[in-house]
C-alpha cells in the first residue's frame, strides 16, 4: 500500500514555490517567442555539450564545498526571476554570508567561463517507501 505525501512547507513557502512557478511559466513562453531560447540549433548544441563537460570536469571539486547538496546545469535565476543565461546551478543546503564562510568555503562566480548560481534547497531527503 502506498503512503501518501502531504507537503511540510510553510503557507509562506507555498506561495513563495507558486510565485516562481508562475515567473517560469511566463519566461519559456516569452524566450520562446523572442527566439531566446531557441536560436540555431548547432549553436545551442555546442553550448549544451560545453556547458555538461564543464559540469563533469568540475562537479566532484564543487560537491566538496561545505553545504553544497547537489549541482547540475541549469538557467541562472536573479532575485527568483530566470535570467535566460545558461549556468552550473549549486544546490546548497542553506546561503550564509560570505563573512560567516571561509575563504576556501567560498563558492567561484564562474568556472571556465560559465557563470555559477547558488541556490538554497534546504536538507534533501529520500522520500519514504
Amino acid at each position: 500500500m502506498k503512503k501518501e505525501l502531504h507537503p511540510s512547507w510553510s503557507k509562506q513557502e507555498q506561495l513563495e514555490g507558486e510565485r516562481m512557478r508562475q515567473m517560469w511559466e511566463e519566461f519559456f513562453p516569452a524566450a520562446q517567442q523572442t527566439g531566446e531560447a531557441s536560436g540555431p540549433l548547432l549553436s545551442k548544441l555546442a553550448d549544451e555539450q560545453r556547458l555538461s563537460t564543464v559540469l563533469a570536469r568540475h562537479q566532484a571539486a564543487l560537491m566538496s564545498y561545505p553545504n553544497v547538496v547537489g549541482v547540475a546545469d541549469g538557467i541562472k535565476t536573479k532575485r527568483g526571476e530566470p535570467t535566460g543565461e545558461r549556468c552550473l546551478v549549486v544546490l546548497v543546503k542553506r546561503k550564509l554570508p560570505k563573512s560567516k564562510l571561509r575563504k576556501t568555503e567560498i563558492l567561484p562566480r564562474e568556472i571556465e567561463g560559465v557563470p555559477i548560481d547558488v541556490v538554497e534547497v534546504g536538507k534533501i531527503e529520500p522520500l519514504p517507501l
